[in-house]
């Protein structure tokens, strides 16, 4: 384990590195602020806001709605709150030598652990900050998260944290500045730092540094600084698959350390929308205003014309003595009224709206619902393969490595929501056609052709269901069939056997009758 010297010596100053690695960054932070501005003001202000600050808000609500909804659907599919979103899958070579009485009792373990996942992930509230992460992630492209050993999860904005990446994607460095009161900092540390000028000058808060440097393929090494002194006991050694820190992205950008949000590629659209609907504001207010003129001979008096009140008589021709100032603009209005249609239904299919993007009709079926539904769906399914590789992966090995690290030795976990469900779900579909394609042919021609064993196999994997575990094998209903026949041929024999002693007890009974009469 490296100390507190070492780290320093190899890796250098944190605060330095942050500075550093901030210099990319800051170049990305305009286009994500005027992204923030559309939906979510409060989500990426500037770094320097202080706390209650007011933010200016847009004239319209779609941007906000579009990003709360597509992170609402996100966090069901990423965390589903009913169902796992794992499976834990055996070795092939850990169950190779186990007998079948064995292999049940290894499911049940194996079910078990993935029950206790789901409830520490329900008692650590981990939803509750990967929502909020969700939408930095949505907004700006980026977002970090950062698992407390055996609690919930910190969420760290864009302007927080900056990082560095080799040319595959793996993350090479990662520095973090956080602001921490004087107060509660340990007394030791304090004493530390009182010939610190920086600290000296510090009124209130002062600036704590965290780095995390690639040590090699299979490690990092983590440690923290406040004002250029490295923290006692803050140096960690993590293994690549179990550091607790997960710097997320929206798009996996080719030769970038930085993603691109999906607001930002529906940006234009955005801005349209927003200038349109400054526009149609604008211009209502003015069609709607109403100003009354008062020609200078007339013999209506202004003074009984400004205090009349509804249904008051006011002496005078008001006809030819009064006229109302009139735009006649309002049919020019309804040209940006249709544009902001349009870039509504745009943006509602961008965010997986399902109510915005099905198309609005008397005539519109379900079948032309869940068609759409399915393309909207299908449209992220690039991001739910970049989420399942830098989110659910890493974070469901820290949390088996908290219920059971053993597990780890002898199973696999495997994703079973986000693309993989998507696929299945057109193979669902997929299998639902032909069936219902053969049976419009005929039932003669669907019994004819269908496997049935086949199709029932096909659904349960569709369905994400070990196949195994519900259809019958050939073999089960050979088994099966044979033990009917033996069964049924057990009965035979009896009744056999029944009807042979009730001829013999008829035929005894009627030898007793006859030698009674003899």
């Amino acid at each position: 384990m490296a100390t507190e010297k070492d780290v320093q010596e190899n890796y250098g100053s944190c605060s330095s590195r942050y500075d550093r690695l901030s210099e990319k960054r800051t170049s990305l932070e305009g286009i994500w602020r005027d992204c923030s501005a559309l939906t979510l003001p409060y989500v990426f202000p500037d770094e320097h806001r202080y706390e209650g600050q007011e933010y200016s808000t847009p004239y319209n609500s779609i941007g906000s709605a579009s990003v709360n909804n597509l992170a609402s659907k996100l966090l069901m599919a990423l965390l589903p709150a009913s169902g796992n979103f794992f499976r834990l899958m055996p070795h092939e070579e850990a169950v190779a030598n186990l007998a079948p009485e064995e292999m049940v009792q290894l499911d049940k373990e194996l079910s078990k652990i993935e029950k206790a996942i789901n409830v520490l992930i329900d008692t650590q509230a981990l939803r509750v900050p990967l929502f909020e992460a969700l939408k930095l992630l949505i907004i700006t492209g980026n977002v970090m998260l950062y698992k407390v050993k055996g609690g919930g999860m910190k969420v760290f904005n864009p302007y927080e944290y900056a990082v560095s990446r080799d040319y595959v994607g793996n993350v090479v460095e990662i520095a973090i500045k956080e602001k921490i009161n004087k107060s509660v900092l340990p007394t030791h540390i304090k004493e530390a730092l009182e010939d610190s000028e920086e600290y000296n000058e510090a009124k209130e808060e002062v600036s704590i540094y965290t780095s995390i440097v690639r040590k090699d393929k299979t490690s990092y090494v983590a440690y923290q600084e406040v004002c250029g002194m490295v923290l006692p006991n803050s140096v960690y050694e993590y293994k690549a698959e179990e550091m607790p820190y997960m710097p997320l992205r929206w798009t996996n950008t080719f030769n970038e350390a930085y993603g691109r949000g999906l607001v930002e590629q529906y940006l234009g659209d955005l801005r349209s929308l927003e200038g349109l609907s400054k526009i149609l504001l604008d211009g209502s207010g003015i069609a709607s205003k109403f100003v009354f003129g008062l020609k200078p001979a007339a013999s209506t008096k202004l003074e009984d014309l400004s205090n009349a009140r509804n249904g008051d008589v006011v002496l005078g021709d008001l006809e030819r003595d009064v006229t109302i100032l009139q735009t006649n603009k309002a049919a020019d209005l309804n040209i940006p009224f249709q544009m902001m249609g349009q870039l509504e239904v745009r943006l509602n299919r961008a965010f997986l709206n399902v109510q915005g993007g099905v198309r609005d009709s008397e005539r519109t079926t379900a079948v032309e619902v869940r068609a759409t539904i399915a393309e909207l769906e299908a449209a992220l399914g690039g991001t739910y393969s970049v989420l399942a590789q830098e989110l659910q992966l890493p974070l469901l090995t820290l949390l088996l490595k908290e219920v059971n690290p053993k597990v780890m030795k002898i199973t696999t976990p495997s994703i079973v929501t986000g693309a993989s469900a998507i696929s299945r779900e057109r193979d669902l579909q997929n299998l639902t056609y032909m069936v219902q394609s053969m049976a419009q042919l005929s039932p003669e021609i669907l019994m004819q052709n269908l496997k049935i064993d086949g199709y029932l196999s096909a659904v349960a994997t569709a369905l994400g269901i070990d196949p195994t575990s519900v259809v019958k094998s050939k073999e089960e209903k050979a088994q099966e069939q044979q033990a009917a026949m033996q069964q049924q041929q057990m009965m035979m024999e009896q009744q056999q056997q029944m009807a042979l002693q009730q001829q013999n007890n008829q035929a005894a009974g009627q030898v007793a009758v006859n030698q009674s009469k003899g």
